[in-house]
């Protein structure tokens, strides 16, 4: 629903005005909502821990909704977080000034954790990497670092409590850093599930995996005898659990799981529910011990699904390789045994169709080196013409001139091969066959998007078109064509040959 609301936000910039007004309007009124219904749960755990701060559950959805919606989502989610913080506090026992400056603070508080996210990882952020894990915990300390300050300073001015301002903010501090790191990945990633969702299989046994967690969750806690268990041992016992959800699931199954334990662990601790829960000891003593449960757990689980979908991620771009290579090297062999068989129809002495064949094959090498030097990423043209002619060229008979234009790799090849036919004909025929003879290669873009290739020959022997067009020559009139959807204009004047290329330009 969230999503929905931003989508129109973002792409009807030209509806209605009063359409956009109530989009906008209903965006922030649901992000009010959720907040509202997250800090009234916090307040409610807070109220049974004697007042002291263990988990601020609304900070973590303000988070989450801007890091998973983006700068567009900032003004309804800065209004919704406002409001449902002073209406909060309204009905607990603060004075408008107190929960205006609070709703001020965790405003800021959720804006300054997005715009680290968007500023040093960018947009489509996403938990399935160990550094974006680390990142959003950097973010939560910082921002909440900062907000925590504002509202304790906030808390002194105007309400002058007895309490240390240093107990205040380590408090504050350490329920929101707790709160976002536990709730923002579980937004973040039902965001991220609904823009790609998971297949059936993998859902299902997602949340069979969650359903274990929780029976285990309420066996270690509840049932089990206090001794020797220690507050942090329970949590240990769903180590297996988590390691099945990361290895299998995406990463907002193990978000899940994070938030299930850490609410429970609150929830438990606070009522006095099992070994979080022990009432011999004070809760002020347990409360340090609860969040370090809380830390290491979630941590643990968002480190175990980072660094397993990177490894699901490598495997597949692996696949992809593989299945790439395997995909090129049939097209090599492909061609090779083309020109193989072509040359060898040309007729000719055996050394004849040695040579021809080796220098065809030179030329695909010399290709295949510049794209694989490239990564077959792209290969310049320039580089491309030079490394063609450089058999025969000297500074005296060959100008290359052109702007600097990056070839894919299928262009690559298929021009590879045509000016190799041509430098080859010029070499035996035409006018590098000549001492005074030269060669000229110019290019450059003819409209928005066809790159034009001329090749002139000058000052070479007088030539005329053969009678029956041999091998190179078919493959210089129907390669590109055929291959890269261009055209190909060769004239054989008495003065030397030309050739006019035009291929459609793809932008990179």
């Amino acid at each position: 629903m969230l999503q929905n609301f931003t989508q129109e936000i973002h792409h009807e910039t030209r509806a209605d005005p009063m359409r956009r007004w109530i989009a906008a309007i209903g965006f922030t009124i649901a992000v009010g909502i959720a907040y509202f219904v997250a800090a009234r749960l916090s307040l409610a755990v807070l109220a049974k821990s004697d007042g002291l701060a263990s988990l601020w559950l609304a900070g973590g959805v303000s988070s989450g909704v801007l890091i998973a919606l983006g700068r567009d989502a900032r003004v309804p989610v800065a209004g919704g977080t406002i409001v449902a913080t002073i209406l909060v506090h309204l009905m607990g026992d603060r004075n408008i000034w107190v929960s205006t400056s609070y709703a001020l603070c965790n405003a800021g508080e959720a804006l300054l954790t997005a715009w680290l996210i968007e500023r040093y990882f960018g947009l489509g952020f996403s938990l399935d990497r160990l550094r974006s894990v680390l990142g959003l915990l950097a973010a939560a300390v910082v921002a909440n670092t900062a907000s925590a300050i504002g509202r304790t300073m906030a808390y002194e001015l105007l309400q002058s409590p007895t309490v240390p301002f240093s107990v205040t903010w380590q408090h504050w501090f350490a329920s929101g850093v707790i709160g976002t790191i536990t709730v923002a990945p579980l937004v973040i990633g039902l965001a991220e599930a609904l823009r790609g969702p998971p297949r059936r299989d993998e859902i299902i046994e997602g949340v069979i995996a969650l359903v274990a967690l929780a029976a285990v969750m309420t066996v270690t806690i509840v049932s089990l005898p206090p001794e020797p268990w220690e507050p942090v041992a329970p949590v240990a016992m769903l180590f297996p659990i988590v390691l099945w959800l990361a290895a299998r699931c995406q990463p907002v199954f193990a978000a899940a799981a994070a938030f299930i334990v850490s609410l429970t662990i609150v929830w438990t601790t606070s009522f006095g529910i099992g070994h979080f829960g022990d009432p011999a000891i004070p809760i002020g003593d347990r409360i340090p011990g609860i969040q370090e449960a809380i830390l290491g757990f979630t941590l643990c689980a968002y480190v175990l699904a980072a660094l397993f979908a990177e490894r699901r991620r490598a495997e597949a771009h692996r696949d992809m390789l593989i299945a790439e290579l395997d995909h090129r090297v049939k097209n090599v062999l492909a061609r090779v045994t083309a020109v193989v068989m072509h040359t060898r129809q040309r007729g000719g002495t055996m050394d004849e169709f040695v040579e021809a064949l080796d220098g065809r094959l030179q030329s695909m090498a010399a290709a295949h080196a510049l794209l694989s030097k490239s990564r077959w990423c792209g290969v310049g043209l320039t580089e491309l013409i030079r490394r063609q002619l450089a058999p025969y060229a000297t500074k005296a008979n060959t100008t290359i001139r052109g702007p600097d234009i990056m070839l894919t790799s299928a262009q690559t090849q298929a021009i590879a091969m045509v000016i190799h036919e041509l430098v080859t004909n010029a070499a035996k025929y035409g006018a590098l066959s000549s001492p005074d003879g030269r060669v000229s290669v110019s290019w450059d873009r003819t409209g928005a998007d066809v790159l034009t290739i001329i090749w002139r020959e000058l000052g070479g022997p007088p030539i005329a078109a053969p009678a029956q067009s041999g091998y190179g020559s078919r493959l210089i009139r129907k390669l590109i064509p055929h291959e890269l959807g261009g055209t190909v204009e060769l004239i054989y004047p008495s003065d030397g040959v030309r050739c006019k290329i035009e291929i459609p330009f793809v932008r990179r």
